[in-house]
């Protein structure tokens, strides 16, 4: 038997009978600090009444496939490179990628159209060529293995055999010291190789020492709650390393290190459930936040652990995987340009503008790494499971996730906040102190805010959340959002229940600005309806004011704006959001007058003052009646 008919045997059943018990989840009384939640999510999912499916099958993520490798197989030159129609050059991993979104549109009955099928081969030519010379685009041959190694039995008995041969040998000459940058456990860089490298030991090529030994260094970042962390605390980098992991215990991982990561990666399963927006979307939270790809890889988690649960007779959990599978590949259909690419970052500039992108991020190996994580999850996927409610959409939980994320998480009923507890620290800042996202049920996600506003991507000097700011005797003004205090807040959580849940977040000894300090508590209550918080404020201080960083531009569509007294309210695409000052009465509303860069556009925002040291404020859907007040 060949080395990738091997493979294509690996990969050919929907649950590889060596997987079966590495996989699965742990029962949620095993769940650790996350048991009780866990246990009063699937009593209120029992609950729900209105359970309607989201409508999406397994061939949407071979649509959204097709729009993109359509676009992209019109930039790939006659070596098989796909290059990017804004820098025009290859840009890291998008050739291998392209060639696995092919490869899954093929083994899907779906690369009819002229040229699709020749366009992945030739991108497979390309890439094993590189990764056999060591010379992929970029240095980024860490990112090559997994998809081509994934891509090589979807093509089996579809690209000519010779062709196929010749992909597999230079697969076997691989030499790991050359291809890849990070070969210790500095980063995720190390899992997506490691991941690669376990798929070419399962098809013979090389033995299994550097992955057994590369996943005990790993090990020391994953938290408790089965999390993993590297410098600057990102989400975005939390469940990219996590998912790899999770895809190679689905295909029959069994080695050393399976029993432990087995049992992290099912909590870490659990939370990245518990964290997905009621729109889908996962967490903000550092650096390749807002990125399409980040729901991109939440449906292969999901995807995965459904189809485990289901095979298991656990069909209320592997239905709250499925829903959260198909929220997410939903929220990223929501990110689609009408040629058929995606926006990348969740605005509607044009590709050109590279609005809200990191220095690394690019249109096509951004876009095309979303497809290659779409053709995992459509692999994956058991339709077979039916959908049952997502937390994300019952909510009644609050979770903090502190240490290290620094990072508090509410919903109730659908409407989701995210509280940044302490700001990004060090040369980039992308989250300030404060609430950062209001997801509010019926509302606009990306009005809510869906971000916070950080000198990275804003400017210097420019810091803004949802978020009171206090008047110093001497008239300045100091923002909360501006602090980057010494210690954690503490943080309480009150009630818990499907109708209201409430956090109170308490800062001790901030700067007063004249020497002394203040002490600030925040308590957010969280219905279905939307958010209402109490600020107070204690020490040498005249007034507050609160902020509201409103999203005025999307990159396509001015926001529509009504600010009468002491309430405003935004809409955008028919979808609308009111905020509201409630106490004390009186407090008139003014906008800033400057805008500024965000991540979903541009902000400007909405101020009002108090001579008090108290002020609550709510933030609501608003009544659907149009795309402008």
């Amino acid at each position: 038997m060949t080395r990738s008919l091997q493979l294509a045997g690996l990969l050919g059943a929907a649950l590889p009978a060596a997987a079966g018990a590495g996989v699965l989840p742990p029962d949620p009384a095993e769940t650790g600090p996350l048991a009780p939640r866990i246990a009063a999510f699937l009593a209120n999912q029992a609950a729900v009444r209105d359970d309607r499916p989201t409508g999406l099958v397994r061939e949407d993520y071979l649509r959204v496939i097709a729009g993109q490798v359509r676009v992209f197989r019109g930039h790939q030159d006659a070596d098989g490179r796909i290059l990017d129609p804004v820098r025009s050059n290859e840009c890291y991993f998008a050739t291998p990628c392209h060639a696995h979104a092919v490869a899954a549109l093929a083994a899907g009955g779906m690369a009819s159209e002229p040229g699709v099928l020749e366009s992945g081969l030739l991108a497979m030519d390309s890439a094993t060529r590189d990764m056999a010379a060591g010379t992929a685009a970029g240095g980024h041959g860490d990112f090559f293995t997994w998809p081509v190694m994934l891509a090589l039995p979807l093509y089996d008995g579809i690209a000519p055999p010779a062709r196929a041969a010749e992909w597999t040998n230079r697969l076997a000459r691989i030499d790991p010291a050359k291809l890849y940058r990070v070969r210790t456990d500095a980063n995720n860089w190390n899992l997506v190789n490691v991941a690669g490298e376990f798929l070419r030991g399962r098809a013979g090529m090389t033995p299994p020492d550097y992955v057994e030994a590369c996943l005990g260094a790993q090990r020391k970042h994953f938290t408790d709650l089965g999390m993993f962390n590297e410098a600057g605390n990102p989400l975005p980098y939390d469940l990219f390393s996590r998912h790899y992991l999770a895809g190679m215990l689905h295909l029959g991982y069994d080695g050393a290190h399976a029993a432990d990561y087995r049992g992290l990666l099912g909590r870490g399963a659990w939370m990245s459930l518990f964290l997905q927006s009621p729109s889908g979307e996962m967490p903000t939270g550092f650096r390749s936040s807002h990125h399409i790809w980040n729901e991109a890889q939440q449906a292969v988690l999901f995807e995965i652990y459904a189809a485990h649960l289901g095979a298991a007779g656990r069909a209320a959990e592997a239905g709250a995987f499925k829903r959260a599978a198909r929220m997410s590949l939903a929220a990223v259909k929501q990110w689609i340009r009408p040629d058929g690419s995606g926006f990348v970052v969740k605005n509607r500039f044009p590709e050109a503008a590279q609005h809200g992108y990191e220095t690394y991020t690019t249109h096509s190996a951004y876009n095309l790494l979303a497809c290659s994580m779409l053709a995992q999850a459509w692999k994956f996927a058991d339709d077979k499971v039916a959908e049952r409610p997502a937390p994300a959409e019952v909510g009644g939980f609050a979770v903090p996730v502190l240490d290290p994320f620094h990072k508090v998480f509410a919903n109730a009923g659908g409407t989701q906040i995210e509280i940044e507890t302490a700001g990004d620290r060090g040369a980039r800042q992308y989250n300030p102190l404060g609430l950062i996202r209001v997801h509010v049920q019926g509302g606009h996600p990306q009005l809510g805010p869906s971000d916070g506003c950080a000198p990275y991507i804003s400017g210097a000097g420019v810091n803004r959340s949802v978020a009171p700011a206090w008047r110093r005797p001497d008239g300045a003004w100091v923002r909360l959002a501006d602090l980057r205090p010494g210690r954690a807040p503490e943080v309480e959580v009150l009630r818990e229940a499907p109708h209201e849940v409430a956090v109170r977040v308490s800062h001790g000894d901030l700067p007063a600005g004249t020497g002394g300090v203040v002490r600030l508590i925040s308590t957010y209550t969280v219905r279905r309806d939307g958010v209402t918080v109490e600020e107070s404020i204690a020490g040498d201080v005249d007034a507050m004011r609160v902020e509201w960083p409103m999203l005025v531009f999307d990159g396509r569509t001015r926001t529509g704006v009504r600010l009468e007294g002491s309430a405003v309210e935004a809409r955008l695409d028919g979808r609308g959001v009111r905020f509201a000052v409630l106490e004390p009465a009186g407090v008139v509303l003014r906008r800033e007058g400057r805008e500024v860069p965000h991540r979903n556009g541009t902000i400007d925002t909405v101020l009002g003052e108090a001579g008090t040291r108290r002020i609550v404020w709510s933030l609501t859907a608003a009544a659907q009646r149009g795309s402008h007040p």
